[in-house]
């Protein structure tokens, strides 16, 4: 009897989603001391999961988007969550990472569980989807008289990489 030995070595990898949420509201602002104008406001976060548990396990640590689409083209420790104030030192935490061939690796000390072994095809899957989910805040943003925040084609430039690289 044969045992297909392909069977054995199949990675049970962990699974990378993301979660846009975007609120867009008005709200009244001081343009002077007597004078206040309906002002577009709009709130964004972006949650990242592994296997449906929310990476970053206090409510005060933001993932960095740009931090994301830079360790898509190389390999080496990221300050991918800050704290909500915008300091790292004040509640943030890094994200080892590495590139092989069919997968990419995520180590931190945060998490539960300490290491994350992702498809690249989840990563590009992820990537994609931001990069949409993104435009089309830039397009809100725009809509509304307000300054885009996200350099998308730096984006696809770091996808671009991450797409051709293949380890060694």
């Amino acid at each position: 009897m044969a045992i297909d030995v392909r069977f054995f070595k199949k990675q049970k990898y962990d699974e990378l989603t993301v979660e846009v949420i975007v609120d867009v509201t008005k709200k009244y602002m001081n343009v002077s001391k007597y004078k206040r104008v309906l002002t577009p406001v709009i709130l964004e976060s972006v949650y990242l999961y592994v296997n449906e548990i929310r990476i970053n396990e206090h409510a005060d640590e933001v993932f960095v988007i740009t931090e994301f689409f830079n360790s898509l083209a190389c390999e080496r420790k990221f300050p991918m969550f800050t704290c909500s104030c915008g300091i790292f030192g004040c509640g943030g935490f890094y994200i080892d990472v590495y590139h092989k061939k069919e997968s990419v690796i995520w180590c931190t000390e945060q998490s539960s569980n300490k290491k994350h072994i992702f498809s690249r095809e989840n990563i590009r899957f992820v990537a994609e989807e931001l990069i949409d989910k993104l435009t089309e805040l830039n397009d809100v943003r725009k809509e509304n008289g307000l300054q885009i925040n996200y350099d998308i084609q730096a984006f696809q430039s770091e996808l671009e990489i991450f797409l051709n690289h293949t380890k060694r």
